[in-house]
C-alpha cells in the first residue's frame, strides 16, 4: 500500500510540473537594457571571423566572453546601463580596447580594427546621455542622464518630472494622467512608464503606479516616435526609468530639503485681498547607500527618504450678486462681509437704514473664507 501511494504522488508531481510547463508565457523584451553590436576588421579593412570578444563592466568587473561569427559581426544584449570596456583580439593581430557608454534601452554601434604590431588601446566613450545619433534604430528620444539629475531644478525632487525637459513635451491635462505632461499633442493617458523594464502604470487613473527617490535614480529615456517591438501599451511616449545597483564601490548620499512659507513670496490674489500669506513647511530628507557584499560578485543599493509637510491654506469662494444696493435695501437684503484672518478672523455686518428695511429676510454673502489645516 505504501509502494502506491509513493508512486501516485510521484504521478502527480510530474504531471503538475508538466502543466505548469505548459503555462509558461514566453518573456518579454528587457526594455531596461542595452546592447553592444559591431564588426572586428584587420587592417586592410576585411573582416576577422573567430575575434575573441570580451565585454566588461567597469563598475562591477562583469564579464561577457563571445566570438564574431563568420562576417566578424558580434552583438552583446541584456546589458545594464554603465560604462564597458569592450576588448578584441584575434591570432597575430593586436589586441585592441574601447569603451562604450550603455544607456537605458539603447543600442551601441562598436566597430574595432585589429592592427599588426604591439597592442592598442583605444579610448572612446559613447552615448553620454543620448546625444549621441542613433544609428542602429528609427526611435525618437531623449536621455535624461545622472549628471541632468543631479544638476537640474525640481520642486519636489519627483524623477518624472523632468520629462518636462524633452522637446516634444507640453503642458498635459488637469488630471495629471501619465506622468503630468503630453507629448507630440496626444493625450497624456497615453504615456507608458517603465520601471527597471517593467510596466509601472496605475491603470485605473493611467498614471504612475510607484514613485521612487530622485537619488535612486540612474537615468531614464522618453521615447517619443518609432517605438521598437519590446515596447508596448503606449499611443504618445515611453518614460523608461531605471534605478541605480551597487558597484565595487562605496557610495552613497545624504540629504535634507527644506521649504517653507516664511522665505515664499505672498500670493497675488491674497495681496488684493488683504488675505494673510499661507503657511507651508516641507521637509524631505534620506539617505542612499550601495556598494559591494562581495566584490566582483554581489552588491547592494537602499535608499530610504522621509517627507513632513505642515501647511495651512486657505479656500475663498465668491458668490456673484446680481441685485444693485438700492433694490436689495428695498427687499431688505442684508449685506455681509466676512474677513478672515487666522487664526481667528473678524466679521463686520453692513445693514441698509431702517426706513428701507422690509420684512423680507435675504442675506447675500460677498466673499467666505476658510481656513485649511493641514497635519
Amino acid at each position: 500500500m505504501k509502494q502506491v501511494i509513493k508512486r501516485l504522488s510521484v504521478f502527480f508531481s510530474l504531471a503538475i510540473l508538466v502543466l505548469a510547463g505548459l503555462q509558461v508565457q514566453p518573456a518579454f523584451g528587457q526594455a531596461e537594457t542595452g546592447l553592444i553590436n559591431g564588426t572586428i576588421t584587420d587592417q586592410s579593412g576585411a573582416s576577422v571571423p573567430k575575434a575573441k570578444v570580451t565585454v566588461r563592466n567597469m563598475g562591477t568587473n562583469a564579464e561577457r566572453l563571445l566570438e564574431t561569427d563568420m562576417n566578424g559581426f558580434y552583438s552583446v544584449s541584456n546589458l545594464q546601463p554603465g560604462i564597458y570596456l569592450v576588448t578584441a583580439e584575434a591570432a597575430n593581430l593586436a589586441k585592441t580596447d574601447a569603451r562604450a557608454e550603455v544607456t537605458v534601452g539603447s543600442r551601441v554601434s562598436l566597430n574595432l580594427q585589429l592592427n599588426v604590431g604591439s597592442a592598442t588601446t583605444i579610448v572612446e566613450v559613447t552615448g553620454q546621455g543620448g546625444a549621441q545619433v542613433n544609428t542602429e534604430t528609427a526611435t525618437l528620444g531623449t536621455v535624461i542622464d545622472s549628471e541632468q539629475l543631479n544638476e537640474l531644478p525640481t520642486l519636489n525632487r519627483n524623477p518624472y518630472t523632468f520629462a518636462q525637459y524633452v522637446p516634444t513635451a507640453s503642458d498635459g491635462d488637469p488630471s495629471m494622467r501619465g506622468v503630468g505632461v503630453a507629448f507630440n499633442g496626444l493625450r497624456s493617458a497615453g504615456t507608458n512608464v517603465l520601471l527597471d523594464g517593467a510596466a509601472n502604470n496605475d491603470e485605473f487613473t493611467a498614471s504612475v503606479g510607484q514613485t521612487i527617490p530622485l537619488d535612486s535614480v540612474q537615468e531614464f529615456s522618453v521615447l517619443t516616435n518609432n517605438f521598437t517591438a519590446e515596447y508596448g501599451r503606449a499611443s504618445s511616449a515611453v518614460v523608461n526609468l531605471v534605478t541605480k545597483s551597487g558597484s565595487n564601490s562605496f557610495h552613497g548620499s545624504a540629504y535634507e530639503y527644506n521649504r517653507v512659507s516664511a522665505l515664499s513670496t505672498e500670493d497675488f490674489f491674497d495681496k488684493a485681498n488683504g488675505s494673510p500669506k499661507g503657511i507651508f513647511t516641507r521637509n524631505q530628507f534620506g539617505g542612499s547607500l550601495g556598494g559591494p557584499i562581495k566584490k566582483d560578485k554581489l552588491f547592494f543599493f537602499g535608499n530610504a527618504e522621509w517627507n513632513r509637510i505642515r501647511s495651512a491654506a486657505q479656500q475663498t469662494n465668491y458668490l456673484i450678486d446680481p441685485l444693485p444696493p438700492p433694490i436689495q435695501c428695498a427687499l431688505g437684503v442684508t449685506r455681509e462681509l466676512r474677513r478672515t484672518t487666522h487664526p481667528k478672523g473678524s466679521l463686520r455686518v453692513l445693514r441698509c437704514p431702517p426706513e428701507h428695511r422690509s420684512s423680507t429676510k435675504l442675506t447675500t454673502v460677498y466673499r467666505r473664507t476658510r481656513v485649511l489645516a493641514l497635519r
